[in-house]
């Protein structure tokens, strides 16, 4: 399984770096988790051959991990695209997703590939052969709890919870991707036996990352998301000769093999 972090910027916006989006490629199919702006200039950068990116997983739809879906969708049909695309968000939010896009003209009609919405599931399932998924809650959305009746929005968020399964499941890599949180307690269940974990630090503080993450044999921490105001570097510093942690800042283009 190889990870690449298109975009590790947080919410505000940064010169030279994208916002959130992470590629999760198995042999010659890739999937994306999060598609925030910038995402497309990313990929393409990278070189990927967009035909490889068979699924988008859309966690919540705060601008910073969706609004470059549009231009992804721009740039696909750019390069050609044939294959169909299945994109998964919000089932509240698939039918305003339907309708916003042709205002950015885009019309399924002049794309030559098929690409459809689909609704996040909370059930463990299988992306693909050997890669299982589980997405899993958090109250990163619950501010929004008074409005949500009014305009008809989501009050979950979702991180992801991804394993390769290799050898009849003798073998498995495990790999989480918080996404937002309201804290870093709602990660806490899924650490056990991790390969790589990368995980927010925009929203939680370094300090409760590195108290809940320390009890734990983690391959490699990965911090993204940090707010451009924050100084993480004495903590990183800190839990690097206080635990032996491995644990690294993020930055657009990091490729990790897990």
């Amino acid at each position: 399984m190889k990870i690449t972090i298109f975009g590790s910027a947080s919410g505000i916006p940064e010169k030279g770096k994208s916002q959130t989006c992470i590629g999760v490629e198995v042999g010659e199919k890739m999937i994306l988790l999060d598609v925030g702006e910038g995402s497309a200039s990313s990929i393409a950068g990278d070189g990927i051959d967009v035909d490889k990116i068979e699924k988008i997983f859309i966690s919540h739809t705060h601008a910073d991990h969706f609004i470059g879906l549009p231009r992804l969708l721009q740039y696909f049909k750019w390069k050609k695209r044939r294959k169909p695309l299945e994109v998964y968000l919000p089932s509240k939010h698939i039918e305003a997703v339907e309708k916003f896009l042709p205002f950015l003209y885009i019309f399924k009609e002049r794309f030559e590939f098929e690409y459809k919405f689909l609704p996040l599931s909370d059930k463990e399932f299988f992306v693909f052969e050997n890669l299982k998924m589980k997405m899993f809650p958090t109250k990163h959305l619950q501010k929004y709890r008074k409005y949500a009746e009014l305009y008809g929005v989501e009050t979950t968020s979702y991180g992801y919870l991804i394993e390769e399964i290799a050898n009849n499941g003798v073998e498995a890599k495990k790999f989480l991707f918080s996404s937002d949180l309201h804290s870093v307690d709602e990660v806490k269940n899924y650490l056990d036996g991790l390969n790589l974990l990368v995980i927010e630090c925009a929203h939680i503080e370094i300090e409760d990352i590195i108290d809940v993450v320390s009890d734990f044999d983690i391959s490699e921490i990965v911090l993204t998301h940090v707010s451009p105001d924050k100084n993480i570097m004495p903590m990183v510093e800190y839990a690097r000769a206080k635990f032996d942690m491995n644990i690294n800042l993020a930055y657009d283009g990091m490729k990790i093999e897990v």
